[in-house]
């Protein structure tokens, strides 16, 4: 609850300035290495997500998140690449931005407010003395999305059972088709 009521008093704060740190070349290999894993998440994860819905349903895909999202990502983390997916409200806490995504997402928010769209962002840093690639890519709220993360009102009464019995706590509902949802973010660390 915590992170979700900091995200929420980050992103009403107002404008927010790019993350410090240095420009990432286009070309640069890290970046590439980031590309693969936010990319192989997201497929992943929305395969098993279209199998599940298809297959089970709204009810049971909830299970998808919640089980297999955290070892997908698990997989694709290794040398020194850590991939994961953060959200501008959180469902389940380990998925509580860090202020570098925090701060991502409020400019990103900036941006869809002043009619844009978010693009994915990347910069070196150097955290604790260690060069460090952060890479952010939006996830913005699908129709697939609606049956778990739009208006409980119109859920499932299974969907509304299996999130009450799974996150209590649940502040990832409420949204509509084409917002933000959050971002596939990823670290490396050289």
């Amino acid at each position: 609850m915590l992170p979700a009521l900091l995200l929420a008093a980050f992103l009403a704060a107002g404008p927010v300035p790019y993350p410090a740190g240095a420009p990432v070349a286009p070309d640069d290999p890290a970046l590439a290495r980031a590309d693969r894993a936010a990319a192989a998440l997201t497929s992943e994860l929305f395969g098993r997500l279209q199998r599940e819905l298809a297959t089970g349903g709204p009810a049971k895909a909830i299970a998808v998140c919640s089980r297999e999202a955290p070892a997908i990502a698990a997989h694709l983390s290794h040398g020194g690449v850590t991939v994961r997916r953060v959200g501008t409200r959180v469902r389940n806490p380990v998925n509580a931005p860090d202020a570098f995504e925090a701060a991502v997402l409020a400019r990103w928010q900036e941006t869809i407010a002043g009619g844009g769209t978010p693009q994915e962002e990347a910069v070196w840093v150097t955290v604790g003395g260690i060069r460090t690639l952060r890479v952010m890519r939006p996830i913005m709220t699908g129709s697939l999305c609606l049956s778990c993360h739009g208006d409980p009102g119109h859920f499932a009464p299974g969907v509304r059972a299996e999130l009450a019995k799974r996150y209590p706590d649940d502040r990832a509902t409420g949204y509509r088709e084409g917002e933000l949802r959050g971002a596939v973010s990823v670290t490396i660390v050289q």
